[in-house]
């Protein structure tokens, strides 16, 4: 590990309270702990918890259901699934780029959508 000022190899000094490794800068004495791992970014949330949780989601389980499952806030739920959507997508464009597309195959979905009649505007067609 090096020193974030000076730019040097530091000494190992020691563990912090929550377990992670210090380091003192020789040079200069400052001290500081390695780098934190972060994969849920901000959320307090156990690896292993947000990890069922997904897989609950996946299988096609509702929110309200994973929240009454695993006791975890929907709030909560929701933004871990918006979390791994961008992380999805981030790895996506990462690993995936360059490809040259020659046949696409895409279903149709066929609906009928009505507007009410409070709802439309002067000019629109019929409903």
């Amino acid at each position: 590990m090096t020193c974030h000022s000076c730019n040097i190899v530091c000494k190992r000094f020691g563990k912090h309270r929550n377990g992670l490794q210090r380091f003192r800068c020789r040079q200069c004495h400052k001290t500081f702990t390695e780098d934190h791992e972060t994969p849920l970014d901000t959320m307090r949330l156990p690896l292993d918890k947000a990890e069922s949780i997904l897989k609950l989601l996946v299988e096609g389980m509702s929110v309200r259901s994973v929240e009454r499952v695993t006791g975890v806030h929907r709030d909560t739920i929701l933004r871990l699934l918006v979390l791994a959507g961008e992380r999805c997508q981030q790895m996506m464009e990462r690993k995936i780029a360059a490809v040259t597309v020659h046949d696409v195959e895409v279903d149709e979905i066929w609906g009928y959508v009505q507007k009410k009649e409070a709802q439309r505007r002067e000019g629109e067609g019929p409903r």
